[in-house]
């Protein structure tokens, strides 16, 4: 693991458009750094609508093994991309030329083919251990998804860094968007079933990725430069390690609860978690939009500064996010999945997942200063002690609570690696505080939130004053989120501590 630490970053190049990530503070995180957010949180936003289409359309059983199949793909994208898509990403902004870059992008493009084929060949050892059979063909249908899936994250990591954003919001939402609307479109076209829906999702990936072969040109010729992948590697592979366990974390309870409580469980599960992670989901996509824009930030006090500042104006916004998405959870239940899901059972889950996006913004972080320095070593041992915990919570508190067991475990998870993230971070950069008034108002969201799963009632009247509650969170939300985008101050910070940060 120590290879993850390789001393001090490079000060970014000069980029041949002028004025590239050009920092403006804090504003321009929240400013055009979320327009990047929000093109890689559009597969959120369709993913979130196909849902209750798919649910309502298909067997309970049937959305499971797809929720399965999806987790599958999560997993294989981790050991195929193996972390060079944010290696690669940190390459392109220290290069003068972007010809090292490109080589990297062929041989991650080589890599993930070849993992891919090696997957299919040794799927009859693999696939019944996590509850697949070999003749599905989901199966197959998900390693058609993983190469081109694969290679589009690379494609995408040179366009952020370059800052294309008319070819990166392209072949994102091409190969995320238009896959779900293909699968739709199949779906009722020529076969109401989950494989012709997955179909759709093949057809989306490999026309992103030609896409973003064709616009990101990758040199052939570089597979032969070892140095830079060499090094490219060193940075990845405690990422690899680091993904795996967001995949255990976030995912790979799903082999679990499909393999000792069945694929109807898998489903409700999938329905509350779709709903409760959407937050933690945008701060992951926050991440890889902001990265290139803090690497910019030759100092790295100023840009540890920044980090924490950034993070305070998150908890802001969490906090009228979490309050939200908790009460109108019960009517939103009921929209995504029918009665034969029993979604009143599933608000709790809601809260515990949507409680996880706290330690996941505090975590990110420190996670994204030590990226931008290529410290990446504390990520992979964070990883494991959080895989451990995981493991250990859920096959503890699945016995005892079911489904609400397997969020709190989740929960657990999480909180573990934040704390090691912090400790790995605070001790190479020192300690930036989060602002008193920014944790007591999140505190008090978490403790209204969790009285509305057990308070408030979910009949017909409660869940439309739950729905009406709901959506006018939204205003203070926008209202942070704006003044965040300005450089203002939100809440009850004070503008001296603000100037002190962005100046």
């Amino acid at each position: 693991m120590a290879g993850g630490d390789l001393g001090p970053v490079t000060p970014p190049a000069a980029d041949p458009a002028p004025g590239k990530h050009a920092s403006g503070g804090v504003g321009d995180l929240f400013g055009r750094g979320m327009v990047y957010v929000v093109v890689w949180s559009m597969q959120l936003v369709v993913g979130t609508l196909v849902s209750p289409v798919l649910a309502h359309l298909v067997k309970v059983a049937d959305f499971g093994a797809l929720s399965a199949a999806i987790a599958l793909f999560q997993l294989l994208i981790v050991l195929t991309v193996f972390g060079l898509d944010q290696a690669l990403e940190i390459q392109r902004l220290e290069d003068t030329d972007g010809l090292r870059a490109r080589g990297l992008l062929a041989a991650g493009t080589v890599l993930a083919f070849t993992v891919t084929a090696a997957a299919a060949l040794t799927a009859h050892w693999w696939g019944p251990a996590l509850g697949f059979r070999i003749d599905s063909p989901l199966l197959l249908v998900t390693l058609l998804w993983t190469a081109p899936g694969a290679v589009v994250l690379l494609t995408l990591s040179i366009l952020q860094a370059e800052d294309r954003l008319a070819r990166f919001a392209t072949v994102s939402l091409v190969s995320t968007v238009g896959s779900q609307v293909l699968g739709i479109a199949l779906l009722f076209v020529f076969d109401r079933s989950i494989v012709a829906y997955a179909w759709g999702g093949v057809a989306g990936q490999w026309l992103g990725m030609m896409l973003g072969l064709f616009w990101t040109r990758p040199r052939w010729r570089g597979i032969r430069d070892l140095v830079t992948l060499r090094r490219a590697v060193a940075l990845g592979i405690p990422l690899v390690l680091a993904s795996l366990s967001q995949f255990i974390i976030t995912a790979g309870d799903r082999f679990i609860i499909q393999r000792y409580l069945g694929e109807e469980q898998v489903a409700r599960y999938q329905v509350a978690f779709t709903v409760g992670n959407v937050m933690a989901l945008l701060l992951t996509f926050t991440n890889r939009a902001w990265l290139p824009r803090l690497k910019s930030i030759v100092d790295p006090e100023r840009r540890w500064q920044m980090i924490g500042e950034s993070r305070d104006g998150i908890y802001w916004l969490l906090g009228w996010a979490l309050l939200g998405l908790t009460v109108g959870a019960a009517p939103l239940l009921r929209i995504f999945a029918p009665a034969s899901y029993e979604p009143s059972s599933l608000v709790v889950v809601v809260f515990l997942i949507g409680l996880c996006a706290l330690p996941v913004a505090a975590g990110g972080a420190s996670s994204r200063m030590l990226i931008t320095v290529r410290q990446s070593a504390p990520l992979a041992w964070s990883a494991a002690a959080a895989v451990v915990a995981k493991i250990a919570a859920t096959l503890l508190l699945l016995r005892w609570l079911g489904l609400p067991g397997v969020a709190a475990a989740t929960l657990v998870a999480v909180v573990v690696q934040t704390f090691w993230l912090r400790l790995a971070v605070t001790r190479r950069h020192g300690t930036i505080r989060s602002s008193v008034p920014s944790l007591v108002f999140l505190g008090i969201c978490v403790v209204l939130s969790g009285a509305t799963v057990y308070l408030v009632p979910q009949t017909y009247g409660w869940n439309v004053a739950r729905f009406v509650f709901g959506a006018v969170c939204l205003l203070p939300f926008l209202h942070s989120l704006d003044a965040l985008r300005k450089g203002r101050p939100v809440g009850l910070r004070t503008r001296r501590r603000a100037a002190q940060t962005l100046g």
